[in-house]
């Protein structure tokens, strides 16, 4: 189904939301500390990688989750196909992976609030950001950039996972929140969580094998 085409606004309406601070999840690969920007400048996802428009300088970024089955959803599950009944996931590949699931404590934060209640403030449904796949990404990582460019008291992005729509997602600027008030905690390999990976394959309808 091709997303809609819906253009950044052209005046600020959003609304920022005030999130507490908190135990919050990510999965990122190991050479990235746990509470560390990644300013690579690489990758294909909805809201990143960003650049300044000015500079063409990146602008970091860190994706979070406030449960773990959130951020392995965003993750390590988020290729799974659509219908994902039979689909059969290998655990082996994680096993191998590099990719790590880190716990960081966040300070209070102001978030531009894209969840369906924010984003009536812009006259906007959460299927306008978060229904389109790979092909949509950039269209919506320019509503990022405009974000970042006319938000400037935004510490990030918050919405529901359209991965799992139990959990909360946020993307923080980095700039806008400094790594010095990211607090790490425990990380370990991603295989570690491989009891919550076979039970979201479970609720999906998909099972998982050791086989590569």
């Amino acid at each position: 189904m091709d997303s809609p085409v819906v253009p950044p606004p052209g005046t600020g309406h959003f609304t920022l939301k005030r999130v507490p601070p908190g135990t919050w999840y990510r999965v990122h690969p190991k050479r990235y500390a746990p509470g560390a920007f990644n300013d690579s400048g690489l990758g294909n996802a909805r809201f990143s990688p960003l650049m300044q428009a000015a500079t063409g300088e990146v602008i970091p970024t860190i994706y979070a989750a406030d449960t773990i089955r959130g951020a392995v959803m965003e993750v390590v599950l988020h290729d799974v196909p659509r219908a994902s009944a039979g689909y059969i996931h290998p655990l082996a590949r994680d096993r191998k992976s590099d990719n790590h699931l880190s716990v960081i404590q966040l300070p209070e934060l102001r978030l531009v609030n894209l969840t369906a209640t924010g984003l009536r403030s812009v006259g906007l449904t959460p299927a306008d950001l978060f229904e389109g796949d790979k092909p949509d990404y950039p269209r919506t990582r320019a509503w990022a950039s405009w974000i970042w460019e006319n938000l400037p008291r935004a510490h990030g992005l918050i919405w529901m996972s359209r991965q799992d729509n139990e959990s909360r997602a946020i993307m923080l600027f980095g700039g806008r929140l400094n790594a010095s008030e990211i607090v790490p905690g425990h990380s370990e390999q991603i295989a570690r969580h491989e009891s919550v990976i076979v039970e979201l394959l479970g609720e999906m309808g998909a099972s998982a094998s050791t086989w590569t």
